[in-house]
Order: C-alpha cells, then structure tokens, then sequence
C-alpha cells in the first residue's frame, strides 16, 4: 500500500500532495472544488499546488497548504488543525481572499495610469 500520494489531476491541471493518509478520496473532492473555483476567479493558465500532510503524528495535527503561481505576485497560504476537511476549506477561503485582492491592486493601477494618460494629453 503506498502512502504517499502524489497526484497531477488532469482536468484541472493542478499537483496534488497528500502524504502518509490512507483515505484521500474526500480531500481530492474537496481540492478539485478548490482548484475549479480559483482558476475560475484567476484565470485557467494559473499553477496550483495542494499539499496536506501530518504536523505532528501523536496529536493528529496536520498541515494543509495551497500554493498558486502566475497570478500577478505568488500566493502560499498554510495552516495546521485536527480535522483536514475544515483547515483546507479554511486554507481555500485564505487564497481566495488574497487572489481578490491582488486583482483589486491590478486593477487600480490600470485605472490611475489611464487617468494619468488622460490628464497628461
């Protein structure tokens, strides 16, 4: 039985990395829903990693991280907690969150360079 999971899902093109965890089905469901709704956001030519493994083995903390490149600046977002499913939505939310704003920031920058274009002529 191998324990190390290292997956490239071809649909949605994205890496996914779940070490030493025996039932990763419900993660990979809660990661393809992940990754859909970021590259949906973003745009599909973006690169997104989805890393879950353990913190601490006699607690049961894991560590859950979502890393996603080519969307201006890059975006790593992790966080540990017992329960996989509840720290991954959160992690999800976290990089939504950034990605919206460095969206903002670009679109605020094109809007004050075309009202410096307009006022210069």
């Amino acid at each position: 039985m191998r324990t190390d999971m290292d997956l490239f899902h071809q649909d949605l093109m994205y890496e996914f990395h779940a070490k030493e965890l025996k039932h990763t089905e419900g993660f990979k469901q809660i990661a393809d829903h992940a990754v859909k709704e970021i590259k949906t956001t973003v745009g599909w030519d973006v690169d997104v990693e989805v890393t879950i493994k353990p913190k601490a083995k006699d607690k049961g903390l894991f560590s859950v991280s979502i890393s996603v490149f080519g969307a201006g600046e890059p975006v790593v977002v992790s966080k540990e907690g017992k329960h996989i499913l509840t720290v991954l939505k959160k992690v999800k939310k976290t990089v939504l969150r950034q990605l919206h704003r460095i969206s903002k920031k670009q679109v605020t920058r094109r809007r004050k360079l075309i009202f410096k274009e307009l006022l210069a002529s």
